[in-house]
């Protein structure tokens, strides 16, 4: 009986272990961002050059969905800009020719396919989110998104969970009325 019942707690501490390894590893890989297909450097963009997020991600402000660029998007710019074949070391000591990135940009070009991003910052499906509203009222993408113009790999700087997002409701609502109105189910799950 007390092998059995020493057996059971041996066979419970591993899955704990197992279970707090999962945890511990999700936490690392969302601390990273995920790993995308292209090493996009939003820092270099966003940041030194100023690229505004609307350019990329142009259906932001009209649309309950950012737009993710497409290859001819990047191309755009690409078709005239070759980079510099240079080793640039990211923000998580990544080691990226910039050059050779914007080359995988030309291969999807050739080849006429998708580049496959990763979202960094995936809505739960019950989770009705619309961010044209948000654009429109003036709330600004570092809120929910961090500074992503210092970062070269995006990464959740949120948990853009039911808390944060009535949290924001509140401190945002113009009046008492109009802070029922935002927290109402309805809003977000309609």
């Amino acid at each position: 009986m007390k092998a059995t019942l020493k057996g059971t707690v041996a066979f419970f501490l591993a899955i704990c272990g197992l279970a707090s390894i999962s945890v511990l590893q999700q936490s690392a890989a969302e601390q990273r961002g995920p790993e995308q297909p292209i090493l996009f450097s939003h820092k270099i963009h966003a940041g030194d050059n100023k690229i505004d997020c609307r350019t990329c991600h142009s259906y932001v402000d009209v649309s309950t969905h950012p737009g993710i660029p497409s290859v001819q998007k990047c191309m755009g710019c690409h078709s005239q800009i070759r980079g510099r074949d240079v080793e640039y070391k990211a923000d998580d000591g990544t080691v990226i020719n910039i050059r050779g990135e914007i080359a995988k940009v030309r291969e999807y070009w050739d080849r006429k396919e998708p580049i496959p991003w990763i979202k960094v910052s995936p809505m739960a499906e019950y989770v009705q989110f619309n961010h044209k509203r948000h654009i429109k009222q003036g709330i600004e993408c570092v809120t929910c998104h961090g500074e992503v113009e210092k970062m070269d790999v995006v990464r959740k700087t949120e948990r853009l969970n039911m808390g944060f997002c009535i949290s924001c409701h509140e401190q945002n609502a113009r009046d008492e009325y109009h802070e029922k109105q935002l927290k109402d189910c309805l809003t977000c799950h309609y």
